[in-house]
C-alpha cells in the first residue's frame, strides 16, 4: 500500500503513517467476524441467516478505505468459510477449503464494491447533492448486490458440496433477505464510523462521503430523543413478548408497526446520526427479541418490517433537506436578494391584502415611499459594488426602526416602499422621521464624503376607495416633492406643496 497524505486541521498535509493501513485490515477482519457470529441468531441453515450484518461492514469499508479494504475482507471472508467448514464438520483438503473460501469472499464481496461505487458516483462534485436519489442508488442497489451475493454464494456452496442441488433456490431467498437486512441496519452508521476511524488514521476519505455534512438538523434535545427512542423500542419489545405469551395471536405483530410510525417521528425530529443509532438499535431488539423468546417463525415477517423502517427512514431523512430547499426557494421568491426586502410583486400583493383588512376593521393604512439619496454619485465615484453595499446598508436601518407589522418592500433601483397596516397619518409622520434618523445614524464603510440619507413620500387612506394604487400614486407624488426640495426629509401628501424637513 503506497503512502497517502490527508489535510489535518491546520490545513497542512499530513503523512499517512506506516501502520494505518495494517490497523484498517485488523478492524475490518474483527468486526465482519463478529458480525457473522452474531449472525448465528437468525441462521436460516449453517449457510444462510436471516440477518447478516457482515454486509454492512464489506460496504462500508470499500465505501470509505477503497482498495484498502479488500485485503481485510478477503481475509476475513476466508477465516469466516473455514470456520463454516469445520463447524459443519466438511471434509475438505487444505487447498480446496483456500479455493471454496476465495469463491466465498469474491461471491461477497465483488457485489458490495460495485454499490459502494455506484453510491459515491451519485454524489455529483460541482453540484447541490440530492440525498433522495443516493438513497435510492443504495436501497436499490444494495438488494441487487445482495441478490448477485445469494446466488453466487449459493452457487459456491453447491460446487464446494455444501449443499444439495434441490436446495439451492430455497436458500436464495433468506440469503437475500438476510444481507438485505444487515445492511439497511447498520450500512450508513458503519459508514460513519468508517470514516471518523479514517480521520483519525489520517487516511484520505473520498470527499463525496462529506456532501451530506450540512444537512439542517433541529437542535439538540438529548431527553427528547431518549423518550422517543425508549418509546420506540419499548413498542417493538411489548409486541414481541406478546406474540411470544401468545404465539396463536399473530395480529399481534402489528403492534411492531407501530415502532414504524415513532421511527419515523425520530427521522422527522431528530438529526441523521440519531436516526441512524435508532435504526441499529431497532434492528438489534428485534433480533435479540426474536432469539431469546424463540420467535424463529415470524424472524422472516419481522425482517421485513425491519427492511421496511430502514427504507422509510433512510428517504425520511431527505426531509428536511427539502424543508431547507423549501424555505431558501421561498425567499428566493419573495425576498430581493439584495437587500432582504420584499420584491416588489410579493411587496404589492401583500399589501394590497394588508389595505383589505384594514378597511374590513375599520383602521387607516399608511404607506411610504422612500428613495436613497446620492446613489448615483456612490456609483459613479466608488463603483456599482459600493452601491449595491449601500442599498443593503440603508435597507437594514430602515428595517430597524420599524415593527414586525410593517411591510418593506424593494420596488426597484434604489426606490422602496413600506406599507404601514392600521396606521395614521400623525403615527406614519413620526416612523417616517424615525426612518431618517436611523438611516443617518448609519456610515458607508467605503468613503467619509458622502452621508447616507434618503428622501420620503407618505400617503395615507383617505376613504373605502382607498386602494394600493391610490396610495402608492400619492407617495410617489409626495416623494418627489421631497427630492425637489433638498432631498433628506419627509413630504407629506397633505402639504405636497411644500416639504418639511424631519428633526
Amino acid at each position: 500500500m503506497r503512502a497517502t497524505t490527508t489535510s489535518g486541521r491546520s490545513g497542512r498535509a499530513r503523512p499517512t503513517a506506516w501502520w494505518a493501513w495494517p490497523t484498517v485490515t485488523l478492524a475490518l477482519v474483527s468486526l465482519w467476524l463478529l458480525a457473522n457470529g452474531a449472525a448465528m441468531a437468525l441462521e436460516y441453515s449453517p449457510l444462510a441467516s436471516l440477518w447478516f450484518p457482515p454486509t454492512a461492514i464489506t460496504f462500508a469499508g470499500f465505501a470509505v478505505f477503497r482498495r484498502g479494504a479488500w485485503p481485510g475482507l478477503i481475509l476475513a471472508n476466508l477465516l469466516g468459510a473455514a470456520f463454516t467448514f469445520l463447524r459443519m464438520d466438511h471434509d475438505v483438503a487444505p487447498e480446496r477449503m483456500l479455493v471454496y473460501g476465495l469463491l466465498y469472499a469474491l461471491a461477497h464481496c465483488v457485489p458490495y464494491w460495485l454499490v459502494a461505487q455506484a453510491l459515491l458516483q451519485s454524489i455529483p462534485r460541482n453540484a447541490a447533492p440530492s440525498l433522495a436519489r443516493t438513497v435510492g442508488v443504495f436501497l436499490l442497489g444494495g438488494v441487487v448486490a445482495a441478490l448477485i451475493a445469494a446466488i453466487a454464494g449459493v452457487w459456491v456452496s453447491t460446487l464446494a458440496g455444501m449443499a444439495e442441488r434441490a436446495d439451492t433456490w430455497s436458500m436464495i431467498l433468506p440469503w437475500l433477505i438476510g444481507d438485505v437486512a444487515g445492511l439497511l441496519a447498520f450500512g450508513p452508521l458503519t459508514l460513519l464510523a468508517f470514516r471518523a476511524l479514517a480521520t483519525r488514521l489520517h487516511i484520505p476519505v473520498p470527499h463525496r462521503l462529506h456532501a451530506f455534512d450540512d444537512l439542517p438538523r433541529p437542535p439538540r434535545a438529548p431527553a427528547a430523543y431518549a423518550l422517543k427512542l425508549a418509546a420506540t423500542l419499548g413498542t417493538a419489545c411489548l409486541a414481541l413478548f406478546a406474540i411470544g405469551q401468545a404465539p396463536q395471536h399473530e395480529p399481534l405483530l402489528f403492534i411492531v408497526f407501530i415502532a414504524i410510525v415513532l421511527q419515523l417521528w425520530i427521522v422527522h425530529t431528530q438529526g441523521t446520526l440519531e436516526s441512524l443509532v435508532s435504526i441499529a438499535l431497532f434492528n438489534l431488539c428485534i433480533v435479540g427479541q426474536v432469539y431469546v423468546l424463540g420467535l424463529g417463525e415470524h424472524a422472516l415477517t419481522l425482517q421485513f418490517a425491519m427492511i421496511t423502517l430502514a427504507s422509510a427512514s433512510y428517504y425520511g431523512l431527505a426531509v428536511p433537506l427539502l424543508y431547507a430547499d423549501n424555505a431558501q426557494l421561498r425567499r428566493l421568491l419573495i425576498h430581493d436578494a439584495l437587500t432582504g426586502a420584499y420584491n416588489r410583486h410579493f411587496f404589492v400583493e401583500l399589501s394590497q391584502q394588508a389595505i383589505r383588512q384594514s378597511r374590513m376593521r375599520e383602521q387607516p393604512a399608511s404607506m411610504l415611499m422612500l428613495d436613497l439619496d446620492n446613489l448615483k454619485q456612490i456609483n459613479d465615484h466608488h463603483g456599482h459594488a459600493a452601491g449595491d453595499l449601500a442599498l443593503a446598508q440603508v435597507a437594514q436601518a430602515c428595517r430597524s426602526a420599524l415593527s414586525a407589522n410593517d411591510l418593506l418592500g424593494r420596488l426597484g433601483g434604489d426606490e422602496f416602499c413600506v406599507l404601514l397596516p392600521g396606521v395614521g397619518h400623525a403615527e406614519a409622520v413620526a416612523i417616517a422621521q424615525r426612518l431618517l434618523m436611523a438611516v443617518r445614524a448609519s456610515h458607508y464603510p467605503f468613503t467619509a464624503d458622502i452621508r447616507p440619507s434618503m428622501s420620503i413620500g407618505l400617503s395615507t387612506t383617505v376613504d373605502d376607495t382607498d386602494d394600493y394604487e391610490s396610495l402608492w400614486m400619492r407617495a410617489d407624488s409626495a416623494l418627489y416633492v421631497a427630492k425637489r426640495a433638498g432631498r433628506d426629509r419627509v413630504a407629506q401628501e397633505e402639504t405636497a406643496d411644500e416639504a418639511t424637513e424631519a428633526v
